[in-house]
């Protein structure tokens, strides 16, 4: 197989991109968050650290990004996958193919999710028939098979650029102007800022300022990596909601109605 990869390998990444944005319209178990997808593709082509880098690079773009009723945003997920897969065979630093070749290959595959959502409607209008009918079995098949657009404009450009190998995508990215290359770059260092201001907007930082304090010495002075910052997050996280629930408690054992203000 081009680039290293088993045809088992390419199967299992293959099926994980199909079956994610099924998941992100149904059951929402996390299939399509795009860390946990490059830490799957990181895991089978052996290399799980890479997979965690390029997905933490590109989820932070999407920080910056969200869809809304029928608007389509860039595919980080599928991108996120092929750069992680490629990437690992390869050797190629991480994060510089989540900034190139994961950024340009989101951007071209939303064109993928608008052809889904075009396709999809072709299954809604027999089962717009079959309402008329009153065919309840017709309506659910006509629901069943329009997942299966959506898998594809997924799965498909998964599986052909990792059969392809790098090659290809190194074409592609070539095909690109040099201005919206260096435009996809910009976008995907300004959108993880504009995130994290979202984010801090509606987070309760003027309540909780100590935190912020507290993890921007530990980022900025002491050097801790990301992981060490977040687990004490969490602990601050589970003791200031141990505290809010005594606090609920102890109002209702005295039968008061105080308000929750954590």
């Amino acid at each position: 197989m081009s680039g290293g990869l088993s045809i088992i390998q390419i199967l299992l990444i293959t099926a994980w991109a199909f079956w994610s944005i099924i998941d992100s319209l149904s059951w929402n178990i996390g299939f399509n968050n795009c860390i946990l997808a490059c830490l799957f593709t990181g895991i089978v082509v052996g290399d799980m650290r890479y997979g965690l880098v390029v997905g933490g690079t590109l989820q932070m773009t999407q920080l910056g990004a969200g869809t809304y009723g029928g608007a389509s945003i860039p595919n980080i997920t599928s991108s996120g996958m092929i750069a992680t897969a490629l990437g690992a065979a390869s050797g190629a630093d991480p994060i510089a193919m989540a900034s190139s070749i994961g950024i340009a290959l989101a951007a071209l595959f939303t064109q993928l999710d608008i052809l889904a959502r075009f396709s999809n409607t072709a299954f809604q209008h027999i089962a717009d028939k079959y309402v008329e009918e009153d065919n309840t079995k017709g309506i659910a098949l006509m629901n069943t098979l329009g997942i299966i657009p959506w898998g594809l404009s997924r799965g498909l450009p998964v599986l052909l650029l990792l059969v392809a190998g790098q090659g290809v995508v190194d074409t592609l990215i070539k095909i690109i102007p040099a201005f919206i290359m260096n435009g996809f770059k910009f976008a995907g260092g300004l959108l993880p800022v504009v995130g994290f201001a979202i984010l801090m907007r509606y987070l309760p930082v003027l309540k909780k300022p100590q935190f912020i304090i507290l993890g921007f010495v530990l980022a900025a002075y002491i050097n801790m990596p990301i992981l060490g910052i977040a687990l004490i997050g969490s602990a601050a996280a589970l003791i200031t909601y141990q505290n809010a629930t005594a606090k609920l408690a102890a109002g209702a054992a005295q039968g008061g109605d105080d308000d929750y203000d954590e």
